[in-house]
């Protein structure tokens, strides 16, 4: 039978081993448990874009008051150039729907040499000027407008020669300032179209400036 003392002995090699176990597994928690914890990795942010580009701001679309006389000066100074005039208002449904194809003109064959200018024929008071101008910025007609007036309560119509008072109403002027096509509805037998205005100005851009 063991003494006492083989017996002592035993359990105090048995409490040994089991604080070890013990202190080691509190050791193995406590370098769990300091280890930084890793971030989740983000993809990366893509670089952010620069600012769109704004479109260039188109010139300044102006309107000016004239009268025929002040008329006759501008288009003198169209010299070397072919000019088209378009007569219209913002009452004449056919000019409203075809005045896109003026502007199309303009920017089409202003490096050939064509000068536009839009003649308005509506009234003059202040309100229907922002109307009209409100319209060629719609438009970006970006080219010479005026407003028709005339003194002593002339009628703009006569004055700038529209015949018959109707609109549309187009001119074609070559580059040494002659008048050599205009296209009126006033005579209801000769009908034309955007077409026949386009071949007019190709044809007076072939003539070579003097």
């Amino acid at each position: 039978m063991a003494d006492s003392k083989s017996i002592s002995q035993r359990i105090s090699r048995i409490g040994f081993q089991t604080l070890s176990i013990i202190l080691l597994g509190i050791i193995c928690w406590s370098c769990s448990s300091n280890k930084p914890t890793e971030t989740p990795k983000t993809e990366a942010q893509p670089e952010a874009t620069s600012a769109e580009k704004k479109p260039e701001k188109t010139a300044d679309i102006t309107l000016t008051l004239s009268d025929a006389e002040n008329f006759e000066e501008l288009l003198a100074k169209q010299n070397g150039k072919v000019v088209l005039v378009d007569f219209w208002a913002t009452w004449c449904v056919p000019c409203v729907k075809n005045f896109h194809h003026t502007v199309e003109w303009n920017q089409k064959y202003a490096d050939e040499g064509l000068s536009v200018i839009s003649v308005s024929m509506d009234e003059s008071d202040e309100e229907t000027q922002k109307a009209v101008l409100e319209f060629l910025k719609s438009k970006d007609a970006d080219f010479t407008n005026i407003l028709a007036t005339a003194t002593d309560d002339q009628d703009p119509m006569d004055t700038f020669e529209v015949d018959g008072g109707a609109l549309p109403h187009y001119r074609v002027y070559d580059r040494s300032g002659k008048l050599i096509k205009k296209f009126s509805f006033a005579d209801p037998d000769q009908q034309f179209t955007q077409e026949d205005i386009e071949t007019a100005i190709q044809e007076a851009l072939k003539q070579k400036p003097e």
